[in-house]
């Protein structure tokens, strides 16, 4: 079953906490850790690091257990939402373990090894949570297409009823194509915070306008649009001229905007 966004944010949200105390293990760990040094057979510095013991052996066993089940949660995410990403993913994974079992080279000293760890985790953890916004803008791009698609179809529609003289109706069909068309501009736009989806033609216009989305031309044009459309939703006969120009001119603003 698919999650919801807000159970996906949720979801991102209790593992980040996860998260949280998994970084807390590994800087106590790296601040632990100690290196040691002896001379080669020709009289040349080794530096090795110590293997873990003790506390220091419980804070890298306490890491390296959340951390995998923390890997599991998230790539499960990543592999369903950012399939792209998996290989990095998984790459800063096996990267993130070769440390933290501290299979490289201890000149690095603890304070480099923690931030090669920290490093490989973080950009592990920002994958995970750029997922909503991943989703979010999929979800917009969706609605896009398919609002396109059925503007595009009430114009058609309205040009059919116009031809075969159903003039008022015509009229009514095309300015709904073109509320829907500027209600999924204010829908798509950072600008745009203050709207409603039963806003008509001129407040959705007047919107637009105040967020820069549109001109003051096209605002004066779309709210002359919207004076047709009132006369079509009126006892006095619209005039055909005034309708096609509403459906023409429409057809010309959802290509435009």
């Amino acid at each position: 079953m698919e999650l919801s966004r807000k159970e996906i944010r949720d979801f991102i949200a209790e593992i980040e906490n996860d998260a949280e105390d998994i970084e807390n293990n590994i800087e106590t760990f790296c601040n632990k850790v100690v290196r040691t040094t002896s001379l080669t057979e020709i009289d040349t510095k080794r530096v090795e690091w110590q293997t873990p013991e003790g506390e220091t052996k419980e804070y890298q066993r306490d890491a390296r257990s959340d951390y995998e089940v923390w890997y599991i949660s998230a790539r499960s995410l990543i592999q369903e939402y950012l399939p792209a990403k998996l290989d990095l993913f998984e790459s800063e994974y096996n990267t993130f373990k070769k440390h933290l079992s501290l299979e490289v080279s201890a000149s690095m000293g603890s304070g480099e090894l923690y931030n090669q760890i920290i490093d490989c985790f973080d950009e592990q953890r920002n994958l995970v949570k750029s997922i909503p916004a991943k989703i979010r803008a999929e979800k917009f791009k969706a609605r896009r297409q398919i609002s396109s698609r059925i503007v595009r179809d009430e114009i058609q529609q309205s040009r059919e009823l116009f031809n075969q003289d159903f003039v008022r109706a015509s009229g009514v069909v095309a300015a709904v194509a073109l509320e829907r068309h500027l209600l999924t501009v204010c829908e798509n736009s950072e600008n745009v915070t203050n709207y409603e989806a039963n806003h008509g033609l001129s407040r959705l216009a007047q919107t637009l306008y105040e967020s820069e989305e549109i001109s003051k031309t096209v605002w004066n044009d779309i709210k002359a649009l919207a004076s047709i459309r009132e006369t079509c939703a009126h006892p006095e006969e619209p005039k055909k001229e005034a309708v096609r120009r509403l459906i023409n001119e429409s057809e010309e603003f959802i290509r435009k905007i």
